[in-house]
C-alpha cells in the first residue's frame, strides 16, 4: 500500500516452537559479498529495538535482550533479500526461516523458538515508530512483538539504493526481525 510515498509491505509474521532436538540443515545460501551500495543502519535498529521494548513493558511483557547470534541470523537474511531481490520468510532456495536462525542461535534447550518479523520500505527512510506502528497492525506481527516466551532479539535493517528484484530498482529498507529463546 502506498502511503504518502512510502511503500509498506509486511509478510505474515512465523512463529515456530520445536524440541531442542530437532535436526537442522544447511539454508543453502550463497556466500554474500559486500556491497558498497548496502548499508546496514545500526543507529535505526537500536531505536526499533527500544520501541519494542517500551511497547512489551506497556503491555506486562519483558523488554527483549539483543542477540549477537540473532543479529547475525537477521543480517544475512536482510542482505540476501536486498542484494538478490526476494522478500520473503524463507531462504532464496526455499528453505525454512527456523533452519537458517538456528545455524546462529543454537537449541539448546526443549524450550528453543524462534520467531521472525519482516518489513520493506521504500522511499523515504522509515523511523522506528513507523516500523513497529507496521508490525502493530498485522496480528501476526503483533503477536509476535508482544510473545511472552520470547526473551532475545536480532534485528537488521539495510538499505539498498537501487536493489532488483521484487523492488523494481527502487531505494529499499529491508528489515528482518528474529525473535527467540534458548
Amino acid at each position: 500500500m502506498l502511503r504518502s510515498g512510502l511503500l509498506v509491505t509486511l509478510v505474515a509474521s512465523l512463529a515456530l516452537s520445536l524440541g531442542a532436538g530437532a535436526s537442522a540443515s544447511p539454508s543453502g545460501n550463497r556466500t554474500l559479498t559486500a556491497s558498497t551500495t548496502l548499508t546496514r543502519v545500526t543507529s535505526l535498529e537500536e531505536l526499533v529495538l527500544r520501541e519494542i521494548n517500551t511497547l512489551r513493558t506497556a503491555h506486562g511483557r519483558q523488554p527483549l535482550s539483543p542477540s549477537a547470534a540473532l543479529s547475525r541470523a537477521a543480517d544475512r537474511h536482510s542482505r540476501s533479500m536486498a542484494l538478490l531481490g526476494f522478500f520473503a520468510h524463507e531462504s532464496r532456495n526455499g528453505t525454512p526461516f527456523w533452519q537458517r536462525v538456528k545455524q546462529y542461535y543454537f537449541a539448546n534447550s526443549r524450550t528453543w523458538t524462534v520467531g521472525e518479523n519482516l518489513a520493506m520500505f521504500g522511499g523515504i527512510t522509515p523511523s522506528a515508530q513507523s516500523i513497529v506502528t507496521a508490525w502493530m497492525a498485522s496480528p501476526g506481527h503483533r503477536a509476535n512483538l508482544l510473545r511472552p516466551s520470547y526473551r532475545d532479539a536480532g534485528l537488521a535493517i539495510v538499505h539498498h539504493p537501487t536493489a532488483g528484484g521484487v523492488f523494481g530498482g527502487r531505494s529499499t529498507w529491508v528489515v528482518t526481525l528474529d525473535f527467540g529463546r534458548r
